[in-house]
């Protein structure tokens, strides 16, 4: 799972690395700014990676924003960890860098899903959940920002340490508003049978409960000093533990019922239909030997006619002649029979056209952005009547603009070759024209 891995990353760099960090932070910086930048391009741009782990783990642990926030759960742990512990005497010398380099990382997620999110926009894709989102995100970075330029040394010394750790508070809008965030984005996914979901949903939520429920402890121990610290300690293990638990069942509810095999999940594919028309060669040659066939026939007739009127107008002029003549005359039509036969021309058998591919219905799948992609197509006499498509884990959004750039190419061109991809779903693209280059392959003739 990416935040497991981008959590292990995180804790590494800040106890093994917290030297480097306090004594030269800004090649940190710069180090997290160059892959920052180097993940967005990769991300926007429309070059192919044909790794699916590069996709998912190398550029998606910065473009999903999971090692940017396994950086801040460091940083809010940070201030959880009981006063006096090894961890807390590691890690709060080297809280502000943490910060930095966290919203350094983050801004990554920021850019490529805020590009997504103004195209979106734009073109009206406005639902509930968008709103919701929207709105998230304005306010985390609006609090992001400033906690974070306040971070720098030379900006803290220079304010006053109540203001400034005033305004520091906003930082637990901030983690809450993160959780919320990924609750939004991954609990649909999860109802929805998607793979990996419900399991990221149970360990951000013991990430950013537990911190909330040791912050809470540890301002309870701090301001009433308990002797007896079992009972702020059972309620602290009960109040993780219930909306861990919350969680889960909201997110793991409709995911037996919404998990379906491919044959169900086919009925909710796009489907493209296009004109059936056969070939103009093919119509050409069955129209040739048509007209060949009627005319060797009319020919034929016509000469049987003309030959049979010429018999009987001679016999006609012939019956006062002697019977010598007669005779001749009957050698002479007996000798023209076969002439006559010759005429009758055998009708020219009717050429059967050759198709390309066969007819009927093939289906292949493909590798797309986050899963498999499918394809079924309909071929009649060589031209493709439908096309349906579907994927397991794409964006449905990014799927969507793929199969209205790809398959209305493939349908005009029966053919997998020569397609443009749609710009901003290359993946999704790529799926789809390699999965109907399958399905022609196996139609082929």
């Amino acid at each position: 799972m990416l935040f497991l891995i981008a959590i292990s990353i995180a804790v590494l760099i800040a106890f093994c690395l917290d030297k480097p960090l306090k004594k030269c932070p800004a090649a940190f910086y710069i180090t997290a700014a160059v892959l920052t930048v180097a993940s967005i391009m990769a991300t926007k741009s429309d070059m192919t990676i044909s790794s699916r782990f590069v996709r998912d783990y190398v550029l998606g642990i910065f473009s999903r924003g999971a090692l940017g926030t396994a950086f801040w759960a460091v940083v809010m742990w940070a201030g959880a960890l009981p006063n006096g512990s090894a961890p807390i005497k590691k890690l709060m010398p080297i809280r502000g860098e943490l910060s930095i380099t966290a919203a350094i990382l983050t801004f990554s997620h920021i850019i490529t899903y805020g590009m997504t999110y103004i195209t979106n926009l734009i073109k009206g894709r406005t639902g509930s959940d968008f709103v919701i989102t929207s709105i998230v995100c304005l306010a985390m970075v609006l609090i992001m920002t400033p906690l974070t330029v306040m971070s720098f040394k030379k900006i803290r010394k220079k304010m006053n340490a109540k203001t400034w750790k005033k305004i520091q508070r906003l930082a637990y809008i901030f983690y809450a508003l993160i959780y919320v965030h990924i609750l939004v984005l991954f609990v649909p996914k999860a109802q929805k049978g998607r793979e990996g979901y419900f399991l990221s949903i149970l360990v951000y939520s013991a990430v950013f409960v537990g911190y909330a429920v040791m912050r809470i402890r540890k301002y309870y121990i701090a301001s009433k000093k308990p002797e007896n610290k079992l009972v702020p300690n059972t309620v602290c293990v009960c109040a993780f533990a219930l909306p861990v638990a919350l969680a889960g069942a909201v997110s793991r509810g409709t995911a037996s019922q919404s998990a379906k095999p491919s044959g169900v999940v086919e009925e909710k594919a796009a489907t493209f239909t296009f004109s059936a028309e056969t070939t103009a060669v093919t119509e050409a040659a069955a129209t040739t030997a048509r007209d060949g066939k009627k005319s060797s026939e009319t020919t034929a007739v016509t000469t049987s006619e003309t030959t049979a009127t010429e018999a009987v107008t001679s016999n006609k002029k012939d019956e006062k002649k002697s019977s010598d003549d007669e005779e001749k005359q009957e050698e002479q039509e007996h000798n023209d029979e076969p002439e006559q036969e010759n005429h009758e021309d055998t009708p020219a058998a009717e050429p059967q056209p050759t198709y390309k591919y066969r007819s009927g219905e093939y289906e292949g799948e493909a590798e797309g952005y986050a899963g498999k992609v499918h394809v079924k197509l309909t071929i009649e006499n060589d031209a493709i009547t439908s096309i349906s498509a579907w994927a397991d884990d794409d964006d449905p959004e990014y799927f969507g603009d793929a199969m209205n750039t790809v398959i209305p190419q493939i349908g005009a061109k029966v053919s997998a070759d020569g397609i443009d991809a749609c710009s901003g779903a290359t993946y999704s693209s790529n799926g789809i024209i390699e999965a109907a280059r399958r399905a022609l392959e196996q139609a082929m003739n």
